[in-house]
C-alpha cells in the first residue's frame, strides 16, 4: 500500500507540473533535441553543433516520437517522465526494506524525494530523471540479484547521459572492490550484468566521434568554457563549491545526523548506554561497509571532473552521491535503538528539513542552480505575465536584452509556435533589459548599473522570484 501511495503521489505531482514550460538545460536536452528529430521526420542523425553537448540525445529522440504519437504538448513530456519516477519509487521501496528489515521503506522514499534536487528535476522533462531511475534500478538489482533490473538500469544510465556512464562505471568498480575486499554481499560477476548498457554507450561514443569528430566536448563547443582546466586555486575553489553542494538545500541536516551518529558510535564503544546508537550488529542485507564503499566509488568517478574543470559542479551532477547520502542517513535512522515512533519522528523532521531547502535562495549576483529546487516554479507564471505586458505595449522582443534561460523562442519553451526571442544582453545596444534573479548571467555590477542608469518600467514578483523590466 505505501508503494501504491508513492505512485499516486507521482501522478499527483505530474498533474501539478504538467503544463510547466521547458526550463534551464532541458530546453536544449529535451525540447531542442526533440524539435530537431521531429523536423527530420524522426530520422536519427548527428545534432547541430549549437545544441550538441556530447550526451546521447535519446531523450529528445524519444520525446519527438511521443509528440508524433500523442501530440506536441507540454503534458506529453511531463507524463513521459512519470514511469521513471515510479521505477525510482519501486527501487527505493525494496532498497529500504533491505536496509531496515522492517516497514520503514516509505521513509526512504520520502527522504530521497524531499531533496530539492529530486523535486526540482521531477518538475521538468529531464534526462537526469532517467539517470536517477536507472541508478536506483541497477542498485536494487545488484543487491537483490535481479539481472533484469541491473541490465535495464545500466541501459538507462548509459544511454541518456555521460554522467550516467560514469555512474555505471562506479557501480562496476563497487562490485569488484567489494569482492576484492571480501565484503559480504558482493560478487564481481554481477558487474557483468551492466554490460548491455556499457556496450550501447561505447557504440554511441564511437558513432558520435565518427559523425562529428569529437567526444565529450571540443574547443568550438558552446560549453567549452565549462571544461577549461582549473589551476591550483581553481581546484581549491571547486573543492569548496562541491562541499557546499553537499550541505546545500537542507542536506546539512543529514550531515548533522551522521556526525551525531558517529559520535554516538564512538561513545557506545566505551559505554553500554541504551541511549547510544547501535551499529555493531550488521545483520541486515545491506550493511555499513557496502554503503561506505558505494560512496567511495561514486566519489572516485563523479568528483574529479568537478574539481579539475572550471564549471562542472551543478547540483544535479552529484545526484547519485546525494542518493548515497540519503541511504546512509536512512541506515542511521533505522539502526537507532529507539522506538519506531521516535525513528519516524526523526525521519519526518529530516524530510521537512530537506524540503525547506526549496526556500534557500542565494543573494542576488551569486549563481544558483534553479533547476534543482522548486523555487523556480513561480518564474513560469511571472514570465507569462511579462510576455502579455510586452505584447500589450507593443514592445519588439528583438529590442529587449536578456539572458539564459530567457533567450529561447516561445516554441522551444512552450510549444506555442511563437518564434520570437529576446536578444542577448548588451547594455550599450539594447533599448530594454529584462532581468530576473533566476538569471545567473547578470553580474553584481550589472545589477547595480541597472538600478543607477536605467529606468524601471515594470516588475513582477511571486514568492522568492522576481522579474524586472528596464528602459535605457
Amino acid at each position: 500500500m505505501p508503494l501504491v501511495c508513492a505512485w499516486a503521489g507521482v501522478c499527483c505531482y505530474t498533474t501539478w507540473v504538467q503544463h510547466d514550460p521547458f526550463f534551464w538545460d532541458t530546453v536544449q536536452l529535451a525540447s531542442k533535441h526533440a524539435h530537431f528529430f521531429a523536423e527530420r521526420g524522426l530520422v536519427w542523425g548527428a545534432l547541430p553543433i549549437e545544441i550538441d553537448s556530447g550526451h546521447p540525445p535519446l531523450l529528445g529522440y524519444g520525446l519527438a516520437w511521443a509528440w508524433h504519437i500523442f501530440g506536441r504538448t507540454l503534458p506529453v513530456g511531463h507524463w513521459g517522465m512519470a514511469p521513471f519516477l515510479m521505477a525510482a519509487c519501486w527501487s527505493l521501496w525494496h532498497i529500504g526494506g533491505r536496509i531496515s528489515g522492517n516497514n520503514l521503506s516509505w521513509l526512504l522514499i520520502l527522504l530521497v524525494f524531499a531533496d530539492p534536487v529530486a523535486l526540482g528535476q521531477s518538475a521538468m522533462v529531464s534526462p537526469d530523471i532517467v539517470v536517477f531511475a536507472g541508478f536506483l534500478l541497477a542498485l536494487e538489482g545488484l543487491w537483490g540479484n535481479r539481472i533484469w533490473a541491473v541490465a535495464l538500469g545500466g541501459v538507462l544510465l548509459c544511454c541518456f547521459s555521460m554522467r550516467g556512464m560514469m555512474a555505471a562505471a562506479a557501480l562496476c568498480a563497487w562490485q569488484w572492490a567489494g569482492t576484492v575486499f571480501a565484503l559480504r554481499g558482493f560478487y564481481w560477476k554481477r558487474a557483468l550484468w551492466l554490460l548491455p548498457g556499457i556496450v550501447l554507450a561505447l557504440i554511441f561514443l564511437v558513432w558520435h566521434h565518427l559523425a562529428v569528430g569529437w567526444t565529450g566536448f571540443h574547443a568550438d563547443s558552446p560549453w567549452a568554457p565549462a571544461f577549461a582546466k582549473s589551476d591550483g586555486v581553481g581546484v581549491a575553489r571547486n573543492l569548496l563549491v562541491v562541499g557546499w553542494r553537499f550541505l546545500d538545500f537542507g542536506r546539512i541536516f543529514e550531515w548533522m545526523i551522521l556526525v551525531w551518529a558517529a559520535w554516538g558510535w564512538a561513545k557506545a564503544k566505551q559505554s553500554t548506554s541504551a541511549n547510544a546508537p547501535n551499529f555493531s550488529a550488521w545483520t541486515e542485507a545491506i550493511d555499513w561497509p557496502q554503503l561506505l564503499l558505494l560512496m567511495a566509488c561514486l566519489s572516485i568517478f563523479l568528483l574529479p571532473t568537478a574539481l579539475l574543470h572550471q564549471n562542472l559542479s551543478a547540483h544535479r551532477y552529484f545526484w547519485p552521491l546525494f542518493v548515497g547520502l540519503h541511504l546512509l542517513t536512512y541506515k542511521v535512522l533505522s539502526d537507532l535503538q529507539r522506538t519506531k515512533f521516535q525513528v519516524l519522528t526523526w525521519g519526518t523532521a529530516l524530510a521537512l528539513g530537506l524540503f525547506s531547502g526549496n526556500w534557500w535562495i542565494y543573494p542576488t549576483g551569486i549563481s544558483m542552480d534553479w533547476d534543482c529546487t522548486l523555487a523556480h516554479r513561480p518564474y513560469h507564471v511571472l514570465r507569462a505575465e511579462a510576455m502579455l505586458w510586452l505584447d500589450a505595449n507593443g514592445i519588439d522582443y528583438a529590442n529587449v536584452g536578456s539572458a539564459f534561460p530567457n533567450l529561447n523562442t516561445g516554441e522551444h519553451l512552450l510549444l506555442n509556435g511563437d518564434l520570437r526571442h529576446f536578444s542577448e544582453k548588451n547594455f550599450s545596444q539594447n533599448h530594454y533589459i529584462m532581468v530576473s534573479n533566476v538569471f545567473n548571467d547578470f553580474s553584481e555590477d550589472e545589477f547595480k548599473a541597472l538600478k543607477k542608469e536605467w529606468n524601471l518600467l515594470k516588475s513582477w514578483r511571486e514568492g522568492t522570484v522576481w522579474i524586472e523590466f528596464y528602459r535605457k
